[in-house]
Order: C-alpha cells, then structure tokens, then sequence
C-alpha cells in the first residue's frame, strides 16, 4: 500500500492512503520509533491494519507529538489530488520513554 504522512495546507497532520482498507477506520496508532501506523475500528470486529512508513520527516515527528486526532485520506489511483474519502480520528503515539 502506498502511504504517506503529510502536513496538509492548514498544518494538520494527514495520513494519505491508496487502497481501500476493508473496514471504516475509527482510530489510529502511530510508533514514531518504529515509523508504523496501526489504524482500526472500534466494532465487534475490531479490525486493523499495520502499515510500515517509510521514514517520518522530522518536522511532521515534532508536529505529531502534540496531536490528539489525524486526518485519513484514501485517495483514488495513489493521487492525492483525488481524495475519496476522509475522517478525522483520535491518535495515540507510541514513543521510547527514557
């Protein structure tokens, strides 16, 4: 799956997706260490995807830390200029403690 995390026009934090993920996602996980995102529902099913980053640009890891909430963007034909679908979640990150 194509993805990327991105800081759209008004400096949100977005995460761009290509590929339907077979469920309606209602919240997001993000592992800044580890540069993976686990995105899920809620429901009886619970269903999830992991999905690895290719790297997290410094500017969008030290906007993200203070986040609460990510907007997903599924987009037709991996072209973010064509936006199918979005919604804002809640977000919890996940980094190293020391």
């Amino acid at each position: 799956m194509k993805a990327n995390l991105i800081l759209n026009q008004s400096n949100e934090i977005a995460f761009m997706y290509g590929e339907d993920l077979g469920f309606e996602p209602e919240w997001a996980s993000i592992d800044v260490e580890h540069g993976e995102l686990y995105i899920a529902e809620i429901g009886e099913t619970g269903e999830g995807k992991h999905i690895k980053l290719d790297s997290i640009k410094q500017e969008i890891y030290e906007r993200i830390l203070p986040d609460t909430q990510i907007l997903l963007v599924r987009v037709k034909d991996s072209d973010i200029t064509k936006p199918e679908h979005t919604a804002w979640v809640p977000l919890m990150i996940t980094q190293k403690i020391l």
